[in-house]
């Protein structure tokens, strides 16, 4: 297995893949994994070690790459992008749920759910030329479901983006159809009046922010991870994601506020209502900004400075809001 996968690896990575001492035994762990994960299911190991490294990183430690590979999700992913009917099948009953959990944070309503998801399907399964859909492009690098929910994420806001159906297209407009009968008049009246100031506010504040930053506000408000994905995600403890997604939420309403107060001159009494504005409009606004105009799922881990990982027992009750 070794020669196959070593030349379907980016260039620059062949040299040191070719150095390591137990590829070998690396590859077939990878595929008796996903072998055990997916017993139903006959993939060639060649076809398998080819996918997986034509979907490595070259300017990346191969070693460790290869080690923090999820081998289960590969394997189901390279065996759909084969076109395997059993694959698709286990796909649609185990994965395709997470489309329903992405638009159901969207608020996206039943009457469109149904064609959002064949639109998602589609996307995934089926490519041009015979190539096959975007599940060839999953590298095993975080989350299969998590992966599925901002394809999904995505495809839906392309999908609003083309001014199909009853979708809104204007995000002025898209804010103050966000003044729910549920609103305070006062709130409501905040909404339709400053959609605009608002808008450019909340986007100049979050292109504020760090890269971090908004990745984590991305993994939570976008693609759904919850606190012990994203946790995961970064190798730290649940309660240290929680506070690092807090902290990163605080810096956007706080910087959104600033530039809003700086805009308008409003009473303390408006301010107030502008700051609950603020609250009540993040999700959705971070799942318009954030979406991004295509499909691209970007690398699942990031390199932290050793200082910004903290120790944390038993602090789980802090948590227990955000799940």
């Amino acid at each position: 297995m070794v020669r196959p996968f070593v030349d379907a690896a980016p260039a620059e990575l062949r040299a040191q893949l070719e150095a390591l001492p137990d590829l070998a035994r690396r590859l077939w762990n990878l595929i008796a994994e996903g072998r055990a994960a997916w017993p139903d299911l006959a993939l060639e190991p060649r076809v398998l070690v080819t996918f997986v490294a034509q979907r490595l990183e070259g300017d990346g430690d191969p070693e460790e790459a290869i080690d923090g590979l999820r081998a289960a999700d590969l394997y189901l992913a390279c065996a759909c992008a084969a076109g395997s009917s059993e694959a698709i099948t286990q796909f649609d009953r185990h994965y395709m749920k997470e489309v329903d959990i992405a638009l159901a944070r969207m608020r996206v309503g039943p009457p469109r759910v149904a064609d959002v998801k064949q639109l998602v399907r589609t996307r995934l399964f089926v490519g041009a030329d015979g190539v096959s859909g975007k599940i060839g492009e999953y590298a095993g690098r975080g989350d299969l479901r998590r992966w599925v929910r901002s394809v999904a994420v995505r495809t839906c806001l392309n999908d609003m983006r083309k001014g199909k159906r009853e979708i809104v297209t204007d995000d002025d407009q898209l804010i103050a159809q966000q003044a729910m009968p549920g609103d305070d008049p006062e709130l409501a009246y905040m909404k339709r009046t400053y959609a605009h100031e608002f808008k450019e506010a909340f986007a100049q504040a979050l292109a504020a922010l760090g890269a971090r930053e908004q990745t984590l506000l991305r993994y939570h408000h976008v693609d759904g991870s919850n606190i012990d994905e994203i946790g995961a995600i970064y190798r730290v403890h649940r309660v240290t994601a929680f506070r690092w997604l807090e902290k990163a939420k605080e810096q956007l309403v706080k910087g959104t506020l600033e530039l809003l107060r700086a805009r308008l001159k409003l009473s303390a009494k408006e301010l107030d209502s502008v700051l609950r504005m603020i609250r009540s409009q993040i999700h959705l606004s971070l799942v318009r900004h954030l979406g991004g105009p295509d499909d691209k799922v970007e690398a699942d881990a990031m390199e932290l400075d050793p200082s910004e990982i903290e120790e944390v027992d038993d602090l789980d009750e802090l948590v227990g809001a955000e799940e």
